[in-house]
Parts: C-alpha cells; structure tokens; sequence
C-alpha cells in the first residue's frame, strides 16, 4: 500500500504563483481598456473641436471652452490635456487643426507604474469668408 502524502502546501504554492501572474494580467486588460476608452474620447473631442474651430473661423475663448466642456462630459480632466488650434485664424476652406495631448496613469500591480502620452488631432476646413 502506498503512504497518503499531504499536497496542501503544494496547491498553496501553486495558488500564489497563479495569482502573481493573474492579478497583474488583469489589471493590465482593465488599464489598458480604460485607457483605450479615454484615447477615444479625447479623439472624438477633437474632431468636434475642428469643426467648431472651422465654422467661428480659429483659436477663439468659445472654441477652448466647448474642448473643455466636451472633456469634462466625457470624464476627462481638462487641466491635464494642452490644446492647440492651428492657425488662429482661418479663412474660406483653409485647414483648421485641433491637437489634444494628454499623459494619462498606468498602473500594473507588481509590475510597473507610469505615464502614456495619448495625442489626437482633428482636421476642420473654415466656413468663414475673410
């Protein structure tokens, strides 16, 4: 007959090791899909942004106060992204370019804590004859 042998500290070992691989895994997909989220909306309030810059003609107070509301509504903090409108002024069919920047947070348990840049740009053609 063969002697029953006790396993308990093997399946505690094995547990442990399982969880320092799945715990940061699965903050990493929940990170990296907030993440994701964020670079979206901060896309979308691009775009939104060029075309109000095109259609009240460049970089005007209403244009960076509408970014920054439309920012706010998607739960992004406004102070944290720089906002440049190129030109400032804009004519009939001329290129109005909105570009918003941000470093937005990642952390990953056990593995590592830092900051991605995410850029968006959105591209409007001016509506105003000058």
């Amino acid at each position: 007959m063969r002697a029953h042998r006790d396993e308990g500290g093997t399946v505690t070992l094995e547990t442990t090791l399982m969880v320092l691989v799945l715990v940061p895994l699965l903050f990493a997909v929940i990170e990296f899909g907030a993440l994701f989220q964020r670079w979206l909306a901060q896309d979308a309030v691009a775009a939104q942004g060029a075309r109000l810059a095109a259609e009240v003609g460049g970089d005007l107070p209403s244009v960076r106060a509408y970014i920054s509301g439309q920012l706010r509504l998607v739960g992004i903090d406004p102070s944290r992204v720089t906002v440049t409108i190129d030109p400032p002024r804009a004519g009939w069919r001329e290129a109005v370019r909105v570009s918003l920047r941000s470093d937005e947070p990642i952390a990953l348990p056990f593995i590592l804590s830092t900051t991605m840049r995410l850029e968006s740009t959105g591209v409007g053609r001016g509506e105003v004859d000058r």
